[in-house]
């Protein structure tokens, strides 16, 4: 078992200064009261002759005792053999009686780590009050008597008694009145309180330990507020009145705080704030609202001026130049310019020297008031872009007025072509049109403008028209087929005219039109048929003279139509034709053209005959006579056969 052990014990102590206390946890402790001092340990003057020769300490907890050997870190319930049992009368002389478990002292042990809890006192319904060190009276030998938790001058004077109190609000009020009375502030803690007003009759005026804590903190809370409002107004006093010192000094904006020191040193308003930490957290405010102030009133003075100058160059043109204008702005703004500082005797004069901030104060001067050559230059600037974008507007003003003009004019021309849309028909051509407009006013307004011009205002009608009759054909058209009417280049206007009322709404202004359209659609139609035909019958020609030349035995150079005609005539495709006289004129182009391929082929081969030998030896000269002679007799062959494979031949 392990203990803690406190302050050294007092080798001269009296057994009769020392006094037995058990702790909320059953352990016990001792305290002397003439010197104060507390301990788990058991003090030498307390000890037995026996318990003064062993190394066995004797501790008790929860009212039992127990031993302790440090050297080999044992302990027991047992008494040591070592240790005899001390006789009654001297056990009874030498340690006080162990106090009841209401009596033990509840505030921590002076000088040490490790301290007892405290306990509420419960007899006669009142608490024990808490006290730095825990103390206790001695009882005399042989009789037992209950202690309560004093300080130490508790020993030596009687104890006053407590007030009664009919509600618990007199009775919190007696506390508060108490820790009024000893200037208990809104800063302390409770046992900074605790320490002063322990020993106060009042301070029981509180039954328990949590209700003087709750009344306690609500004091504290209160006081505190009223301390930090006190506070509060004592600071805003110092802040008026040093600023209402400093209304009074001649300062300017560059002044520091060192020279409003210097002036009013000996002022009540200065002394009032001793910390200079604080007087010059002061006097930055002091200067942040002067200068505040008087930017704003810079700032209104150059915005007037600023303003009348911007009227002064309200007619500038867009062409002046800054050295003309400047001129100007001299003449008439010379004297609100900002003022030069300078003095009798041509020395610079300081910049705190010069006294704008004095309220009412004559002749103050403001280096900073008034316009600069920049603020001069800024208006030009300004004047300049006003100018130009007054120009701009001018410009877009009249660009507008001649767009509408001609978009006038366009509308104008729609409308004349609008008058003449019935006489126009997807055909119509701007030749045709323009002899009926050349000398109509909307026409001739037309002329040279932007944009659209007549002509294609002309195209875009007639694109319109053509759409439009485009649309009445085709619904024409859907009726025709639905109704099985047969259109053919033969049919008249009036036929068409007729079908139209009857199956379909089309406008009589756009039948003629549509009529041609249809006629000319049907002519073609005719015309393509007859041409499909005509490539037909060709078709069947030519795959009767690809049969000619297929014939096996092939025919002759000179073979004659009627020597051929039996096997000729037995062809697929001499009855395809249908046609003997075209059979015959096909026969007779299929002949004529084997006879020039022969022709052809002997002039050739008699050609290479003729031709010389080269002069560089006998051997290549043979070689090529060999390949002649092969070719020569290889030509009548060629004559007598057919066409080459992908061959056409065009008769």
């Amino acid at each position: 078992m392990s203990r803690n052990t406190g302050a050294d014990q007092p080798a001269a102590a009296s057994a009769a200064q020392w006094a037995e206390h058990t702790s909320a946890d059953g352990r016990v402790y001792y305290y002397n009261k003439t010197t104060r001092v507390t301990t788990w340990e058991k003090p030498d003057a307390l000890k037995s002759p026996q318990e003064r020769q062993t190394v066995w300490k004797e501790y008790s907890k929860d009212g039992r005792t127990y031993w302790y050997n440090p050297e080999t870190k044992k302990s027991t319930w047992t008494r040591p053999a070592e240790m005899a049992a001390p006789a009654s009368g001297e056990d009874a002389a030498s340690r006080p009686q162990d106090l009841p478990a209401s009596d033990k002292p509840q505030d921590p042990l002076a000088g040490n780590n490790q301290q007892p809890s405290a306990s509420a006192d419960t007899r006669g319904g009142e608490q024990a009050a808490a006290v730095p060190a825990p103390v206790a009276a001695q009882a005399p030998p042989g009789r037992k008597r209950s202690l309560r938790r004093l300080s130490a001058d508790a020993f030596d004077e009687p104890k006053a008694a407590r007030r009664e109190f009919r509600t618990a609000e007199e009775a919190e009020a007696a506390f508060v009145e108490m820790l009024r009375r000893h200037k208990v502030g809104g800063d302390w803690t409770w046992e900074q309180a605790l320490r002063a007003v322990v020993n106060d009759p009042d301070y029981r005026s509180l039954r328990t330990l949590p209700e003087r804590k709750d009344a306690f903190s609500r004091y504290v809370d209160v006081t505190s507020q009223i301390e930090q409002e006190q506070l509060q107004k004592e600071q805003q006093q110092q802040r008026d009145a040093l600023f209402a010192l400093l209304d009074t000094l001649p300062i300017s904006e560059h002044t520091r705080l060192r020279k409003v020191e210097h002036l009013a040193a000996d002022h009540e308003a200065l002394r009032a704030i001793p910390a200079r930490s604080h007087r010059a957290r002061l006097f930055g405010e002091y200067m942040d609202e002067r200068l505040k102030d008087l930017g704003d009133v810079r700032r209104q003075v150059r915005r007037q001026l600023t303003r009348e100058a911007a009227e002064f160059l309200g007619d500038i043109p867009v062409g002046a130049k800054w050295d003309d204008i400047k001129t100007r702005l001299l003449d008439r703004f010379g004297d609100q310019l900002m003022p030069v500082l300078s003095t009798n005797d041509s020395r610079r004069v300081p910049m705190d020297a010069v006294y704008y901030f004095v309220h009412g104060k004559g002749g103050a001067v403001d280096p900073e008031a008034g316009l600069s050559m920049l603020d001069l230059m800024d208006v030009y600037d300004a004047a300049i872009a006003d100018a130009e974008k007054r120009e701009s507007e001018q410009r877009q003003k009249e660009k507008a007025a001649v767009a509408r003009r001609e978009r006038q004019s366009r509308d104008a021309f729609r409308g004349l072509l609008e008058e003449h849309s019935t006489q126009f028909t997807p055909s119509s051509t701007w030749s045709e049109f323009y002899p009926q407009i050349k000398q109509d006013p909307r026409y001739t307004a037309m002329l040279g403008q932007a944009g659209s011009t007549p002509l294609e205002l002309f195209w875009d009608c007639i694109e319109l028209l053509s759409d439009d009759y485009y649309r009445h054909r085709k619904s024409l058209e859907c009726a025709m087929r639905d109704h099985g009417f047969q259109m053919s280049p033969n049919t008249t206007l009036g036929d068409v005219r007729e079908f139209a009322a009857k199956h379909c709404d089309v406008p009589e202004h756009c039948m003629e039109y549509i009529h041609e359209q249809l006629v000319i659609k049907a002519r073609r139609r005719v015309e393509e048929e007859e041409e499909r035909a005509q490539r037909h019958w060709r078709r069947l020609v030519d795959d009767f003279k690809y049969a000619l030349h297929d014939l096996d035995p092939p025919l002759a150079p000179d073979a004659g139509w009627d020597k051929e005609l039996p096997r000729i005539s037995v062809l697929p495709e001499f009855k395809g034709v249908g046609d003997e006289a075209a059979c015959r004129a096909a026969f007779d182009a299929v002949v004529e053209h084997r006879r020039e391929r022969r022709q052809r082929s002997g002039s050739d081969a008699r050609k290479r005959s003729r031709s010389r030998a080269p002069a560089d030896g006998g051997a290549d000269r043979r070689t090529r006579l060999r390949a002649d002679e092969g070719a020569s007799a290889a030509a009548p062959a060629a004559n007598d056969s057919d066409l080459e494979e992908g061959e056409m031949v065009d008769y």
